[in-house]
C-alpha cells in the first residue's frame, strides 16, 4: 500500500456516498473507494497515521462509525491455513516491549472464525517479537479487517482505533426502506418467474425480518410462517394468517407444516443459503417452488451462483436464474423440489 496512512473505516450502509464528502472534507488529499461490503470504505492520505487519525477522532462526524488504521493487503483463501499469510506484513512491528492483541474482522464465507485469526496470529507474533499479549490494556492493536479473498492488516497505537457514534444512520424511519424494497424485491421476482401464489397455499419465508416478503404473501396466500430471530414490523406481526417464529432457520419445528412455497432471503453466503434450502427441503411438497436469493460476497458473481447451485441440486430442479432491477447486489433463482 502508498506511503501516507490507510485506514478502513465502517459506515451506515447506502450512505458510502456522503461519507466520502464527509471525509474528504476532514482529509482534502484523501482517496476514499468504497469497498464491495456495503458499509466499508477504504481511505488513503499522504498524512501521518497519527494526524489523520486525529483529524477523524476530533471532528463532529454524522457518518463516520469505526476507523481501522491498516499498512498492507493481503491476498487470502476461505481455507484455515490462509491464515498464517497474514503474518507476513507485520513481522518487525512489534517490540519486546510492547503488549498487544489482534482484532479481526471477518466478512465473507471461511473455514475459519474471527477467534481463530486472533489466537493463530497472536500465538505467532508472541512467540516472534517476543512482546506480550494484553486483552485489558494493550499498548498495541494488530487489526485484521478481511473482505473475504482479501485482508487489510496493520499494527497501530490502541488510542489510533477510533469508535463513534454515527449521528445520522438512516434515510428514512425505522424500518420503511428495507421494508418497502424488500416488497418491491418479493413481486418484481413474483413476475419475473411467473409465480401464482393460490389463495390455499402455505408459504415458508425465511430470513422474513423486518416483514416485507411476509407481508406480500400473506395478501396472497392462507398461511405464512415467518422465520427469524428478529422482530417483524408491528402491522407484519399482526395479520391474522401470519406465525412467525422467532428462531433461526435450522431450529424449525418439526410441526410447522408442509408448504407449497419456501423462500429465502437470509444475508448469508452464497453456498450456506443453498445449505439451508436444502435443509428445509422436506418441509416443501413434492414440485413446490423456492425462490432464494443468492448474495454477492465477492465480485466472482457467476462462481456464487454456480457454487450455490451445486448445493441446491441435491434436492431441487428445473433452475431459472436472474438479476432483478432491485436485486443489485444479488442474484435470485427459482427452483422447484425435485
Amino acid at each position: 500500500m502508498s506511503e501516507g496512512s490507510s485506514f478502513v473505516v465502517t459506515v451506515p450502509s447506502g450512505f458510502e456516498p456522503e461519507v466520502k464528502r464527509e471525509i474528504r472534507s476532514l482529509i482534502p488529499d484523501s482517496k476514499v473507494r468504497i469497498l464491495f461490503f456495503k458499509g466499508n470504505l477504504l481511505v488513503r492520505s499522504s498524512l501521518e497515521e497519527a494526524e489523520a487519525v486525529k483529524r477523524l477522532r476530533d471532528s463532529e462526524t454524522l457518518y463516520v462509525g469505526r476507523v481501522f488504521p491498516v499498512s498492507a493487503k493481503v491476498a487470502i483463501s476461505p481455507e484455515k491455513e490462509s491464515i498464517l499469510r497474514l503474518y507476513g506484513p507485520l513481522e518487525g512491528k512489534l517490540k519486546p516491549e510492547d503488549s498487544f492483541m489482534v482484532r479481526c474482522q471477518r466478512r465473507g464465507m471461511h473455514g475459519f472464525s474471527s477467534q481463530d485469526v486472533e489466537r493463530a496470529l497472536g500465538m505467532k507474533l508472541e512467540e516472534s517479537s517476543k512482546a506480550t499479549v494484553d486483552l485489558k490494556n494493550p499498548r498495541k492493536v494488530v487489526v485484521v479487517q478481511i473482505f473475504q479473498n482479501t485482508a487489510y492488516v496493520g499494527v497501530t497505537d490502541s488510542e489510533n482505533l477510533v469508535v463513534k457514534p454515527i449521528r445520522v444512520s438512516r434515510k428514512y424511519a425505522k424500518g420503511e426502506r428495507p421494508f418497502t424494497r424488500a416488497e418491491h424485491k418479493i413481486k418484481e421476482a413474483l413476475e419475473a418467474f411467473n409465480v401464482k401464489v393460490n389463495s390455499d397455499y402455505e408459504v415458508l419465508d425465511l430470513g422474513a425480518a423486518p416483514g416485507g416478503w411476509t407481508k406480500v404473501f400473506a395478501g396472497l396466500a392462507k398461511r405464512v410462517v415467518a422465520v427469524d430471530p428478529a422482530a417483524l414490523e408491528l402491522e407484519v406481526e399482526k395479520l391474522p394468517n401470519v406465525v412467525h417464529l422467532q428462531c433461526r432457520a435450522e431450529e424449525i419445528p418439526n410441526d410447522a407444516g408442509i408448504f407449497n412455497l419456501v423462500t429465502n432471503d437470509m444475508n448469508l453466503a452464497p453456498a450456506e443459503s443453498a445449505v439451508t434450502m436444502v435443509a428445509v427441503a422436506p418441509l416443501l411438497k413434492k414440485g413446490g417452488f423456492a425462490v432464494m436469493t443468492v448474495k454477492f460476497v465477492t465480485r466472482d458473481r457467476r462462481g456464487h451462483v454456480e457454487e450455490a447451485l451445486r448445493v441446491l441440486e441435491a434436492q431441487y430442479s428445473n433452475f431459472r436464474v436472474k438479476r432483478l432491477p432491485h436485486n443489485r447486489l444479488e442474484t435470485t433463482v427459482f427452483m422447484q423440489k425435485k
